[in-house]
């Protein structure tokens, strides 16, 4: 752990953490509001781009694309990232990558079994993990565009954004403090309170993966396989479904036996006694708390709406 991280002043953290938060909020109007208001827009006012799938899915990936790159690259330039830095070589084989899909696959299918039990109470039922700023429609699975999106685009876009920007930003202030804000900021983004668990889970994973590394690749990697995995599970024909039931209990047996067998290696990451603290002051700053509060509420529209 490097003495940078020990010795930041408190002063110093909240300017920056105001400033993390501004992007966030620039961030959450543009990728999360202003995706809900132009679908309602267009469903009262020109219906008609709806229907063309090509043009309607193209708005919305330059949406996320710029309303993602624009935000996290200033990000990026204010704490002085270099893109060499997070997009590094790392060493490791696709089979390790393959086993912490399956192990983590497994932990988010569990909690989303849960949360949905939960949530099914308020009728909120969710999904497996969707794509931020992308809503998750089981109809529109046939449509490559969409499924280009859901399966390439989104993940690599995330964990530069997260992975990548945020949670190389927050971990000069400690890495466990970046993994665990960067999990929730993560977490939020989500559209429905019910996946909110399963991808708290996801961007820690994602997130030690990330730290132990030093690099974005094996998480792109991963988080391609990951909903490259759930997209497989979607298609099933209606005549094979009663099989998808065995598919899910071998993946359990399978990240089970990897688990205690010793192949699927934890990742710790060292907590420091300024953790608290640092907390404290993220979560104080007025521009995080609004940011945060953008996200809830983009989950509200999309629940309500």
């Amino acid at each position: 752990m490097s003495k940078k991280e020990h010795h930041v002043s408190k002063r110093y953290a909240k300017r920056k953490f105001n400033t993390i938060g501004l992007l966030l909020i620039v961030y959450a109007l543009m990728v999360l509001i202003l995706p809900f208001f132009l679908h309602m827009f267009l469903i009262e006012e020109d219906p008609q781009i709806m229907r063309d799938e090509l043009l309607y899915y193209g708005i919305y990936f330059i949406i996320i694309l710029f309303g993602t790159l624009i935000p996290f690259f200033l990000m990026r330039k204010m704490f002085k990232i270099p893109f060499k830095r997070i997009n590094r070589d790392f060493t490791s084989t696709f089979t390790d990558l393959f086993v912490q899909t399956i192990v983590f696959f497994t932990i988010c299918l569990g909690l989303t079994y849960v949360s949905n039990i939960l949530f099914s109470y308020i009728n909120m039922e969710g999904k497996l993990i969707s794509s931020i700023g992308f809503s998750y429609d089981e109809a529109n699975l046939d449509n490559a565009l969409y499924v280009f999106m859901l399966i390439i685009v989104t993940p690599i876009i995330e964990e530069y954004a997260f992975r990548g920007v945020l949670l190389s930003a927050l971990s000069k202030y400690g890495k466990n403090f970046g993994l665990y804000a960067c999990s929730v900021v993560f977490a939020l983004a989500h559209l429905s309170f019910a996946e909110m668990i399963p991808a708290f889970a996801m961007g820690v994973q994602l997130g030690k993966t990330s730290l132990r590394y030093r690099s974005i690749r094996p998480t792109i990697i991963i988080h391609i396989l990951f909903n490259a995995l759930i997209y497989a599970l979607c298609v099933v024909p209606a005549s094979i479904t009663r099989y998808v039931a065995y598919v899910l209990a071998v993946i359990i047996i399978v990240a089970a036996y990897l688990f205690i067998s010793g192949r699927y290696e934890r990742i710790q990451i060292q907590k420091l006694k300024s953790n608290r603290i640092t907390n404290i002051v993220f979560y104080s700053r007025p521009t995080v708390i609004i940011a945060l509060l953008l996200m809830v509420v983009d989950s509200l529209l999309f629940l309500l709406f």
